[in-house]
């Protein structure tokens, strides 16, 4: 063999050496990195969690790291014995649970909460995240248990707290909503309309009484101050602030607004709320309408003047008419002086007679006899006595009624009162050649039936301005004044409320220039 052949033999042979070696080296690395502990394994070890090896199709279990062991009270082998339905509680799909349960679909990791029974019988409230891998050349379940005792213990207590909480406030807002009840009561049954505000005099709210006055209603009022409800002059608001400044009540008389643009008058009081700091936190305000005072104020004093003036008049008569007897006593015009001085007396007889009963009726003393009344044999007996009344004024006086009439109960003296005073004016008022009719009748009105009694006359009427104010006291209209006509203007005002004390009415028909018809209305069965 020549020297180059062996030479080029020599060469690939050191080759074939060569890889042999380097795959000798690679075998042994490999089998020093099988026969050492992974980093895995490490993990799997000492890992702080329950960790459990799980066959997918069996459920049973394949191997658990020393935490599993120690948590469970098994040993390792004891637990690589058992299925996971033999530690791990079933697992009920209720809504707490779907609550904390959820799958992670970027890892496929299952997460969920459940409990792990101990070896002694105990429950272990765990969180698990369950994984599908493959591990050793097969599917395995690995499940990471994490003990949360703690957890849902501070829960429970939470919960307790909660619930004590809960308790507390339902309790509460059951106080409040009968203090709240208790006060609407209360402010809805009192007389005087009451409104609240706020610091800066916004309304939030008003009581019945206040919506019924003023006719807003709550949403109405809450958008408005109570400045804006009430006609404050420049002393009033000086005043406020004045009182306001040092935690004070103001009180005082106002006009006050209603929904329709009317003022009424009132006495407005308004109350400030302070806080612990002496700050005003709101306003209470409570006012009436005095209306009715007022006019009240306003008739008293009408009276006043008229009685005084109905008494000044007979009383300035009787003085002039007795010093002209005291005067005249030779002159034969005594006896006149005396007709006069009688006629005067008698007129003030009736003025004072009037009055007071005008102020019995009005205070309820005035007592009422009730009794069963004929009506129709009261009237026929009161129209025969007057025939001789109309013959002396040259006058008519005719009677009609219907037969099938009822007794009606009340006080026969108070309603002979009440027809004599319209048939008085009936003679008083009508011409010589007129006819006065007297009528009673049945009528059916607002569903019930009623006794009638019409006074009509052919006299001069009563003019337009005058009808509205027939039944007021001391009024007397035109033609009462012009035509000299004797009496005191309380006679009707007395009619109506005997009238009324009788649950009646009396109304007027009156066309100028040719007649009047009076009626009274008497109820034949309650309202």
């Amino acid at each position: 063999m020549s020297m180059v052949n062996r030479s080029h033999s020599n060469d690939l042979l050191e080759q074939e050496i060569g890889v042999l070696r380097q795959r000798i080296t690679e075998l042994e690395a490999k089998q020093q990195v099988a026969a050492s502990p992974t980093y895995a394994d490490f993990l799997f070890e000492n890992s702080g969690e329950s960790i459990l090896i799980i066959d997918p199709y069996t459920m049973k279990i394949l191997e658990a790291n020393p935490n599993a062991a120690r948590r469970l009270g098994y040993r390792r082998d004891e637990l690589c014995q058992l299925a996971l339905d033999q530690v791990e509680m079933p697992r009920r799909l209720d809504d707490y649970e779907a609550e904390t349960s959820w799958q992670s679909s970027a890892s496929g990791t299952f997460f969920y909460e459940s409990e792990y029974r101990h070896k002694s019988g105990t429950l272990i409230p765990v969180e698990v995240s369950s994984r599908l891998v493959f591990w050793q050349g097969r599917d395995v379940l690995i499940n990471f248990a994490r003990d949360i005792r703690w957890r849902k213990e501070a829960e429970a207590a939470l919960r307790q707290v909660n619930s004590s909480l809960e308790q507390q406030v339902r309790q509460h807002m059951a106080e409040l909503a009968a203090e709240k009840e208790k006060l609407e009561a209360v402010l809805g049954s009192i007389a005087e309309a009451v409104a609240m505000a706020t610091a800066n005099k916004k309304i939030v709210y008003v009581n019945p009484a206040f919506t019924s006055l003023t006719m807003f209603s709550l949403a109405e009022a809450q958008m408005k101050s109570f400045e804006a409800m009430f006609d404050f002059a420049p002393r009033d608001l000086q005043a406020q602030t004045a009182a306001f400044a040092e935690g004070k009540v103001w009180s005082g008389e106002v006009m006050g607004l209603c929904q329709d643009g009317r003022f009424y008058p009132t006495v407005l009081t308004i109350v400030p709320m302070l806080d612990d700091d002496g700050r005003i936190t709101g306003y209470v305000t409570s006012h009436q309408d005095i209306s009715r005072f007022k006019a009240l104020d306003k008739a008293q004093y009408s009276f006043i003047t008229n009685v005084s003036h109905q008494l000044r008049t007979p009383l300035t008569n009787i003085k002039l008419y007795t010093q002209l007897v005291e005067d005249g006593l030779g002159n034969g015009k005594a006896p006149h002086y005396l007709h006069i001085l009688g006629q005067q007396a008698e007129r003030l007889e009736h003025l004072v007679q009037d009055i007071l009963e005008l102020a019995s009726l009005d205070s309820s003393e005035s007592v009422f006899e009730w009794r069963p009344v004929d009506i129709v044999q009261m009237l026929r007996q009161m129209a025969s006595t007057n025939q001789r009344r109309a013959q002396l004024a040259e006058q008519t006086l005719t009677f009609t009624a219907t037969d099938t009439l009822p007794i009606f109960m009340g006080d026969p003296s108070r309603l002979r009162q009440v027809f004599n005073e319209l048939l008085d004016n009936a003679f008083a008022y009508s011409a010589p050649g007129t006819t006065i009719a007297l009528i009673v009748s049945r009528h059916e009105a607002e569903n019930r039936p009623w006794l009638t009694v019409q006074v009509q006359d052919n006299g001069p009427g009563i003019a337009l301005e005058d009808q509205a104010h027939v039944f007021d006291r001391f009024f007397r209209g035109h033609p009462a004044e012009q035509g000299n006509i004797v009496g005191t203007g309380l006679g009707l005002c007395i009619a109506q409320q005997i009238t009324q004390a009788h649950h009646g009415r009396i109304t007027m028909e009156s066309e100028p220039g040719k007649s009047t018809t009076f009626t009274v209305w008497l109820p034949l069965s309650p309202a």
